[in-house]
């Protein structure tokens, strides 16, 4: 059985991080693969059922499904150039980082491609080759997909990766980056100084060579923990988040212990410091005014659910291993 061997040096275990927040590129790409295959369970198919909807109903959309599956297929090889390492804020961001790339790199990856149909192959030779229109074909697709297809869930989709890395924090916390490791399990297994990631689908070691490791959680990813193929890039691992989170994200009504118990706001403010936030962040994200997220971060704070450092004026929070244990106790 292939495997994908991830090779440590103390180091890179000091390097290792979990980015818990959603990464847009990779939640496109992922979504795309989902559409090739069937997994994920209920959630997932409730959101194919709407995908088909759209594309029924706008033959724009149904372009831009198959532009991005035709250049993200559901395969062992997807090109890298899709998932750069910058952090992006938004898809116009994201769209302009994939045609960032540089040439040689667009053109080597493609060429590992190898689509079906002749028009496809048309196309992907033309974006190989730098031309100009089947870029903006490429950029056209990306922000029609995402605007239709991922905006509308990108609130629930975060609430899952949120959910999901909750328990891995925890063992970051008292075990350390090698905890962190042990908790990606089961399609990952961790065997010092090695990191194995079994039924890969090439057989291949990875050296992370002083570098680290970034963890970046999926929500769309759901059969095995993925790399980049190119192992001169910056090494990170996308891994699928469990299944359980996402029911537990898109399960709206009386269900949400959670806000029964601290209130809407507060639920939400506690959701959303897992990843750190500052007070004017949270205002935004739970969609009230500062001072209204002074006074319920002064109560979580009084509950030991969150801690606040204070820089100036410039107020952070973040969340405790209690507010860690509420969140994952079932409460979400």
């Amino acid at each position: 059985m292939p495997q994908l061997r991830i090779h440590f040096t103390d180091a890179d275990l000091a390097r290792t991080r979990l980015r818990p927040e959603l990464d847009l590129l990779w939640e496109v790409v992922g979504s795309a693969q989902a559409l090739q295959h069937g997994g994920g369970g209920l959630p997932l198919n409730r959101w194919r059922r709407r995908v088909r909807g759209c594309v029924r109903e706008a033959g724009a959309v149904r372009l831009a499904v198959h532009t991005v599956t035709t250049v993200a297929p559901h395969a062992a090889y997807f090109p890298d150039f899709l998932t750069p390492a910058e952090e992006v804020r938004d898809i116009g961001e994201g769209a302009e980082a994939v045609l960032s790339a540089p040439r040689r790199q667009v053109r080597e990856e493609i060429g590992r491609l190898r689509p079906s149909g002749a028009p496809a192959a048309r196309w992907l030779g033309e974006l190989a080759r730098g031309k100009t229109a089947a870029a903006q074909h490429l950029c056209r697709a990306l922000h029609l997909y995402c605007g239709a297809l991922l905006e509308p869930d990108l609130p629930m989709i975060g609430d899952g990766l949120r959910i999901a890395c909750a328990g891995g924090i925890q063992r970051y916390l008292r075990e350390g980056p090698e905890g962190l490791l042990r908790w990606l399990g089961p399609a990952a297994r961790w065997r010092p100084p090695v990191l194995v990631v079994v039924d890969y689908p090439v057989d291949r070691d990875l050296r992370l060579d002083g570098r680290g490791l970034l963890l970046i959680p999926s929500y769309f990813g759901v059969h095995h923990p993925v790399a980049l193929a190119d192992p001169r890039l910056r090494p990170v691992l996308v891994f699928p988040i469990e299944a359980g989170a996402r029911l537990l994200a898109g399960w709206h009504g009386g269900g949400d212990h959670l806000s029964a118990l601290l209130g809407p706001t507060r639920a939400t403010i506690l959701r959303s410091v897992v990843t750190g936030g500052t007070t004017t962040r949270l205002a935004r994200q739970a969609g009230v005014a500062p001072a209204t997220v002074s006074h319920h971060t002064g109560v979580l704070r009084d509950a030991g659910l969150i801690t606040t450092d204070r820089h100036e004026n410039l107020a952070t929070h973040h969340i405790t291993s209690l507010g860690l244990a509420v969140l994952t106790s079932g409460g979400t």
